[in-house]
């Protein structure tokens, strides 16, 4: 959010040194100033003194942390606002705002109806209470949407608006560059600039990703921002954005902040033109995003010049002859009261553009609407995993339609915002989405990375799922689909539900509940079922074999754990005996497991005799064979983790790619027999 909300930069301001004093003075300079991340330090400061500036400290650190994209600090310290009785309205809106941008729409919701109790000329608060009721609500989009970091480009600063260009990419960074030697106080990263990289195939050869970023142009990229930008078909106009430094005495009580400004250029042998100012620039408002439309006759743009419907509007030019005819609101069916941004123009026919004054899932969401003659189609939300509670902007979609790029902060990327590439393919018709999350049993944290087999018990074929950054999987089925889905990871133990789809089902979209996997844990003991031995033998069985062969699956399905394999016996018979046949047939066991190719290293084996019966049925003791049996047994305890070598790549699971479809006999054999609780002795 911090470098995309440029466009919202205002004039002139003026603060009194007799207005505040000390701390508050400072970060109240600062925050008029736009210089948001270095107002917090000072903030903070006075919010923790408790006198009565302090809960006017708390709503501005909210609104810093907020604007800054920290959205756990904005809300934690809209919260303290709140618990301390601050009489600023402004906190419980902003207050829903960064609740919506987490993903808590309920709680949000509440605060965006407090807000509208106490502030009912606002339209915003009844307006947003009602999103947030009705996300759940929202049927499936069109198509399905894949998205894939692209993380040779992304960095801890901010990295976002990419635009297809020639054989790669052109984005916009705040990351160090040729202006890198100054940073920008509204987020105290480095200033804008335009940066390059290369589109390869990834190594599936599926799918290009941008590598080997560069510091585009030195004759566009100057001392402060540029970027975004946007191109002509052909590549040879390039329309930016771009600050310049307003020039000027700038004190203690007078600063000047600087407008959005578009400028273009035109590639002249190999070499841009020098940049010239769109006829539009003005010290008086903003203009910038420029996106042109593929003929290269209308260019669209966001602005914030008076008349427009909220913060800030898209409007269009069109081309005269060689001059751009006059700006053109698009109007009240695309702009709203709040903040519309990010205009793309696809094929001459579809504005996609990000808003935060249309129902959304966070604070931007992408929309798309069709031109329609002179106007335009209601603007459609594109839905996850397009849009987070995050802010997702910036997108630009592929001329053969299967693929595109988007800019998010959503959880799980490498810093502020990321550019990630979008694998678009059609949704399959009269299907349901199955959905669901993997998390860890204990803490309830989420596993990305995880691994479910979806296995259609009709066709007995398995598909291959894993996990997003948020935990969660996604599966298109046809209704009537009867389903087993079995999560894994490494290291931990697995977990499986049943699903059946009805024939009937008029529903898009079913939530499945969370997967819980295990974390294997030192000390933990396995009971393995039917280990038999004949009356007084320690050599293997067959149906011995059968039970031994899933401790060699379980320890090649988990190559960081050692065991003890621990065999123990009744109570007939002397203490001496049972311990030397317990012995033996542990190593016996052992030997087996060994022998199937597990390293020597990996498994020790431990004969217990009737030393740790598991009953009352000692020496004297009258029981049922039953009794007897429970204490003959033989169990597999953990009993060292080893740390994963660095240097192997691929873990077990990893031969396993996202979308592979397999046949159940390509499954070793019981792989989906029903997962079972992982208790203090559990089997395996």
């Amino acid at each position: 959010m911090k470098a995309k909300y440029l466009i919202l930069l205002i004039t002139i301001t003026s603060l009194t040194s007799t207005e505040v004093f000390g701390q508050k003075l400072k970060a109240g300079r600062l925050f008029t100033r736009y210089e948001y991340a270095k107002a917090i330090p000072y903030y903070e400061k006075v919010a923790n003194k408790n006198n009565r500036n302090s809960v006017e400290a708390m709503g501005r650190l909210g609104d810093c942390y907020r604007l800054t994209s920290n959205f756990e600090e904005s809300a934690k310290w809209y919260s303290k606002a709140i618990e301390n009785e601050t009489t600023d309205a402004s906190v419980y809106l902003n207050y829903g705002q960064a609740l919506r941008s987490l993903g808590r729409y309920e709680e949000a919701s509440a605060q965006f109806r407090h807000y509208a109790e106490i502030n009912p000329d606002d339209p915003r608060g009844n307006l947003f209470a009602k999103f947030s009721n009705e996300i759940k609500t929202w049927q499936q989009p069109e198509f399905d949407y894949e998205l894939t970091n692209a993380g040779a480009i992304n960095t801890p600063f901010s990295d976002f608006s990419p635009v297809y260009f020639k054989n790669g990419i052109i984005f916009t960074s705040d990351r160090l560059s040729r202006s890198g030697e100054k940073r920008y106080g509204w987020t105290g990263a480095f200033y804008l600039d335009l940066f390059s990289a290369e589109l390869k195939k990834n190594a599936d050869g599926k799918m290009l990703l941008p590598e080997n970023p560069s510091v585009y142009s030195t004759r566009i990229n100057q001392a402060y921002h540029d970027g975004p930008a946007t191109f002509s078909r052909d590549f040879k106009t390039i329309y930016f954005t771009r600050v310049t430094r307003k020039t000027g005495e700038i004190d203690s009580t007078r600063f000047y902040t600087n407008k959005l400004k578009i400028f273009s250029s035109t590639l002249e042998d190999s070499v841009w033109s020098k940049p010239s100012p769109f006829f539009l620039n003005s010290d008086a408002y903003s203009v910038g995003h420029p996106t042109l439309s593929d003929d290269g006759n209308t260019l669209y743009f966001v602005s914030d010049m008076p008349g427009g419907y909220g913060g800030t509007d898209i409007y269009r030019v069109q081309r005269q002859g060689d001059k751009w005819g006059s700006a053109e609101n698009l109007g009240s069916v695309i702009n709203t009261f709040g903040n519309e941004m990010f205009p793309y123009f696809h094929k001459d026919s579809v504005l996609y553009f990000s808003s935060d004054g249309l129902p959304g899932l966070g604070s931007l969401d992408v929309f798309k609407s069709v031109k329609s003659g002179s106007g335009w189609t209601v603007p459609e939300n594109m839905n996850s995993p397009i849009n987070s509670p995050a802010d997702d902007f910036g997108i630009v979609i592929c001329q053969n339609e299967k693929a595109g790029m988007i800019s998010s902060n959503r959880s799980g990327g490498k810093g502020e915002d990321d550019i990630y590439m979008i694998s678009i393919m059609e949704r399959l018709p009269d299907s349901v989405l199955i959905t669901g999350l993997v998390k860890d049993k204990e803490s309830l944290a989420i596993l990305p990375n995880s691994t479910v087999f979806g296995w259609d018990v009709i066709t007995n074929k398995v598909t291959v799922l894993k996990t997003d950054a948020n935990g969660k999987y996604e599966m298109w089925v046809k209704p009537g689909a009867s389903l087993v889905m079995k999560g894994m990871k490494n290291g931990f133990s697995p977990d499986c539900l049943s699903l059946i789809v009805e024939p009937e089902t008029k529903i898009t979209n079913l939530e499945n509940r969370d997967l819980l996997l295990g974390k294997y844990k030192i000390d933990q003991i396995f009971k393995l079922e039917n280990i038999y031995y004949d009356f007084d033998k320690w050599n293997i069985r067959p149906d011995a074999a059968i039970e031994l062969d899933k401790v060699v699956t379980f320890l090649n399905d988990n190559p960081e754990i050692i065991v003890e394999l621990g065999s123990h016996t009744d109570s007939r018979g002397s203490f001496k005996y049972n311990e030397r046949l317990s012995e033996r047939r542990a190593q016996s066991a052992v030997e087996y497991i060994i022998a199937n190719g597990i390293a020597k290293i990996r498994i020790t084996a431990k004969g217990y005799g009737e030393y740790k019966l598991v009953n009352e049925c000692s020496d004297g003791v009258k029981c049922t064979d039953q009794q007897h049996q429970d204490n003959r047994r033989t169990e597999i305890k953990i009993t060292g983790l080893i740390e994963p070598d660095s240097s192997k790549a691929q873990q077990p699971l990893d031969v396993y790619k996202k979308g592979q479809v397999l046949d159940l006999n390509d499954l070793k054999e019981g792989f989906f027999n029903p997962c079972k609780s992982n208790d203090e002795t559990s089997s395996l």
